[in-house]
């Protein structure tokens, strides 16, 4: 009976959820241009509709469970996705597919727990299964257990080494099991090769290679922009580089990038404040400090960059008002405190002469 009440529930979902509100009463008879957007969606649609009819009449089929509910979780609909997947856990539980699913879905509710036990026992099932390995050894990662991560990655390599997956978590654990980045960096590489579009990997590779000033990391912030030009955490993550290598000219237009896809990236303003200040243009360093307080008031560092400014540029009271403010945000704030000192100083003496 709880079986045909999860299944009829299952059913039921879809049901209601077939009609998404867009009646044909409401469609404009005038307009009769379709977008690709509107055709890859009835597309979808029609693929779905004939999913539910077929699961309609065959509600025990435990492969289109899985189905639907893979497509339900790509449209992040997660009460429809655990729905079919406990109708096909109640059909067959004890099959490595279902397990894999039943572990996914949990692990989007973090019932972790859940998710660690089904991959478990899928893996008890099906010694040679590569997939429910590599779900438990990121979750092992994720909790910082790298040794356990580790072994279950090793075992995968060992079963299909042509798992890009595996070498990237694989790194992740070198790293943070040996503090190795170099040799962490290797085994992403691996996965790289194997996937030359896995963007965590070559982020990973990106960063770790710049927090070791290599210049391969450019290579990897290229790429990453060839797959996608317009994210703007990789124009900010590249300036860092840049910057950290003293190559101003290309920090300077990454940074410029990322406020042009963010207008209210702060800290690239500031960057590129620090920058200009470090070339001695200080009209241009105070004009991005006060875009990057622009971009976020509460920030006593863009604060303290302009009134550093100011008193280079021999505006003692302005840089005493932007101390001031920046300790304002920041009482703690050594640097501010200091120049605020030296600042009412030299006005001081200045009133004397």
């Amino acid at each position: 009976m709880k079986n045909i009440i999860l299944l009829f529930f299952a059913i039921t979902l879809v049901a209601c959820g077939g009609n998404s509100g867009n009646n044909s009463s409401d469609t404009d008879p005038q307009n009769s241009t379709v977008s690709p957007v509107d055709t890859l969606t009835g597309e979808i649609n029609r693929q779905n509709d004939s999913l539910n009819e077929y699961l309609y009449d065959n509600p025990f089929d435990v492969d289109a469970l899985l189905a639907r509910s893979r497509r339900y979780i790509a449209e992040k609909n997660i009460p429809y996705a655990e729905a079919d997947i406990r109708a096909a856990m109640e059909l067959d539980s004890l099959n490595p597919k279902v397990l894999l699913a039943w572990g996914d879905i949990n692990f989007y509710k973090n019932q972790t727990r859940e998710s660690r036990n089904a991959w478990k026992k899928c893996i008890e099932l099906d010694e040679q299964n590569v997939d429910c390995r590599l779900k438990l050894a990121e979750l092992y990662n994720a909790v910082q257990k790298y040794r356990e991560s580790l072994k279950l990655v090793n075992e995968v390599i060992e079963i299909d080494p042509s798992q890009p997956v595996a070498y990237f978590i694989k790194g992740n654990n070198i790293r943070e099991l040996t503090g190795d980045t170099a040799a962490a960096v290797r085994y992403v590489q691996e996965a790289i090769e194997r996937d030359p579009e896995y963007w965590p990997a070559i982020d990973f590779a990106a960063v770790m290679l710049s927090k070791l000033n290599d210049p391969t990391a450019e290579v990897y912030f290229d790429r990453l922009i060839e797959i996608d030009p317009n994210n703007q955490p990789t124009y900010y993550k590249k300036g860092m580089f840049h910057m950290g290598m003293k190559d101003y000219n290309k920090a300077i237009k990454a940074f410029t990038m990322s406020t042009q896809l963010r207008p209210t990236d702060a800290e690239s303003f500031f960057n590129l404040g620090y920058i200009h200040l470090e070339l001695n243009l200080n009209r241009e360093a105070a004009d991005y400090f006060s875009k990057s307080i622009q971009a976020r008031q509460v920030n006593h560092r863009a604060y303290y960059g302009r009134g550093f400014t100011y008193e280079r540029m021999g505006d003692l009271l302005r840089a005493q008002e932007d101390f001031k403010q920046a300790l304002a945000y920041n009482p703690t704030h050594e640097p501010s405190k200091i120049a605020l000192r030296r600042v009412q100083q030299a006005i001081n003496e200045m009133g004397g002469q």
